[in-house]
């Protein structure tokens, strides 16, 4: 019998790059080593998207959810939900 395909959550993950006199620098983390999920490891600021992030009441700066949405080939709404998500995960 062929396994259960698993579907995939929304997720968002955020790269953070500077330009630094030795070249450029990348922002990364190390996860708790008890997490589940690739515990102990390194990686970028990311993760699902959490109900909070379609609730999300708060102004727009930068490309409007439309822009983003057509650079993510999704509707508008997932777009936003994205972006707060990688927002919120980058300061958590």
């Amino acid at each position: 019998m062929p396994p259960t395909p698993v579907v995939p959550r929304q997720a968002a993950t955020v790269l953070l790059l500077r330009d630094s006199p030795d070249g450029v620098e990348v922002y990364l983390l190390r996860r708790v080593r008890g997490m589940p999920f690739a515990g102990g490891m390194t990686a970028y600021p990311g993760g699902g998207v959490d109900v909070r992030d379609a609730e999300a009441d708060l102004s727009w700066t930068g490309p409007v959810p439309a822009q983003w949405a057509a650079s993510f080939h999704c509707a508008e709404p997932l777009a936003r939900e994205l972006v707060c998500a990688a927002v919120r995960e980058t300061f958590e």
